[in-house]
């Protein structure tokens, strides 16, 4: 687990600026390049999507995993699930029938549950030739609701199935590795559900005959399913306006510095950067501002003891602190908590995600 997080966190450095820069170039406009950088896109979120797979199975499969508990409406945690996979599925020109009713409701972790089906729908795509269909269904019955990924694609060896969703295990794959992947997703998918009081299962009826993955998940009951609405509905306060508010933003990595504080100046933010803590103190002392972006991993002074004294400064006391890193276990999160951060943000992030944590703070 220590090597994973380290490993993570390594991985994480330097795609942070690597995403932060795709994302300028597109922001700045101009199609010359446009194919070249929507490969490289593309090609990032699949390394980002390894790295995270990687930090996540270890956390899953032991049961370690934070969820939180809320009434979701299942079509919505499909739908984002099929834009995550979205990439894929295109580039494969399948065709994807979505049959599930937006009455359906659970309890659980939105995020979590997008994954399972991510997993799940990204899963058909790589063992389905181009041009298949996919098919996502959803029934309900005494008290559960089963939700189904059905494809037209490779298959299963029945002597696989029961291994299916053990660590590490793939379908046969030739020397080209052409599916790729690590093995992980599928374990993946069965920890998530299991931790949601679920359970899944396969069924194919061998090599190119297609397969079917079914999700099984407690479905919510009817009258907390319209509370869960009704707290939807309740209005939400307006965001706060950028105005030139200041944000000091403190990394060692310094195209990742150079290229968040020059992305969150094009949103209408004033930035302040800092390389070391020494200089973030000097410059938030002087310039005063009212929310600090910072890495955990600083030379000489890490994050965490730097949040300490940028709160003891006078006029500071009240500063907004994000914890940017690219350490992300659980763990990670408490102690940023602790040490007095207000949010740990996972590096890559993107430039809409660092704006909207900013002004939330704010």
């Amino acid at each position: 687990d220590e090597f994973l997080a380290t490993l993570g966190h390594e991985l994480r450095n330097p795609l942070a600026p690597i995403v932060t820069a795709l994302q300028l170039m597109k922001l700045k406009g101009g199609d010359t390049f446009e194919k070249e950088r929507t490969i490289v896109e593309r090609q990032v979120r699949h390394v980002v999507t390894l790295v995270d797979d990687l930090l996540d199975v270890s956390r899953t499969s032991r049961g370690k995993v934070e969820l939180s508990h809320e009434p979701v409406e299942l079509l919505g945690i499909i739908e984002k699930a099929l834009e995550l996979a979205g990439p894929l599925l295109e580039q494969r020109q399948h065709d994807v029938v979505v049959a599930v009713s937006r009455q359906l409701r659970v309890t659980g972790d939105a995020v979590r549950l997008s994954q399972v089906f991510s997993n799940l729908l990204t899963n058909a795509a790589k063992y389905t030739p181009p041009r298949g269909h996919i098919v996502i269904r959803a029934q309900q019955s005494a008290g559960e609701v089963t939700v189904t990924v059905k494809d037209d694609g490779a298959g299963i060896d029945p002597d696989l199935v029961p291994r299916i969703f053990e660590l590490f295990v793939q379908g046969g794959q030739s020397r080209d590795r052409a599916q790729g992947g690590l093995g992980l997703g599928l374990a993946i998918v069965r920890s998530v559900v299991e931790l949601h009081g679920g359970r899944v299962s396969v069924h194919s009826e061998g090599r190119g005959k297609g397969s079917e993955f079914s999700v099984t998940l407690p479905v919510l009951p009817p009258a907390s399913a319209a509370l869960g609405r009704a707290q939807e509905a309740a209005p939400l306060s307006a965001a706060t306006e950028a105005s030139g508010a200041r944000v000091l933003i403190v990394d060692d990595n310094q195209d990742a510095l150079q290229l968040l504080a020059e992305a969150l100046q094009m949103k209408g933010y004033e930035t302040l950067a800092a390389e070391d803590a020494a200089s973030a103190l000097a410059v938030a002392q002087q310039h005063l501002p009212a929310v600090a972006l910072l890495d955990i991993g600083l030379p000489v002074m890490n994050g965490y003891e730097l949040a300490r004294r940028l709160r003891a400064l006078p006029g500071l006391e009240t500063i907004k602190l994000a914890a940017l890193t690219g350490y992300g276990q659980p763990s990670d999160k408490v102690r940023a908590i602790e040490a007095g951060f207000d949010e740990h943000l996972v590096k890559p992030i993107s430039i809409e995600a660092a704006q909207a944590v900013v002004s939330r703070l704010l």
